[in-house]
């Protein structure tokens, strides 16, 4: 058997061709994917996210992108890009997530300020004091 794209020949069943990556089975609807092309795993995405945002979003982004090499090795490219979107999606969710509670954060600081110092100010802040 031989590789329709790069002329390697290849033992009889082969599904992918060692050489180019090139897809042996024209039976396969849905694979739209390029084959020479590695999807990005996004590994250090989510671990980042891990440590600095979100613990619960990024390790679930770590554990699609330790996904992404093994299934692409293994010839698997339709779940190799699935996980490596999955992992992308978790890894930007806890970015964003992390925005969010920033932003909402620093509004509850600043309605505490500006509360703060209307207390300051009333005869109820000198009574509390009292006590």
């Amino acid at each position: 058997m031989y590789c329709k794209n790069c002329g390697t020949q290849l033992p009889d069943g082969t599904k992918f061709c060692t050489n180019c990556g090139q897809s042996l089975s024209e039976d396969r609807p849905g694979m739209s994917y390029p084959r020479a092309e590695m999807p990005p795993t996004y590994l250090v995405l989510s671990i980042l996210v891990t440590i600095l945002c979100c613990l619960p979003f990024g390790i679930i982004g770590i554990v699609y992108a330790s996904k992404v090499d093994s299934y692409w090795s293994a010839g698997r490219v339709d779940e190799a890009y699935a996980y490596s979107r999955k992992a992308r999606k978790w890894s930007l969710a806890g970015i964003l997530l992390s925005v969010v509670l920033l932003i909402v954060y620093l509004i509850l600081i600043l309605i505490g300020v500006s509360w703060a110092t209307w207390w300051d100010d009333s005869i109820y802040y000198t009574t509390a004091c009292l006590f």
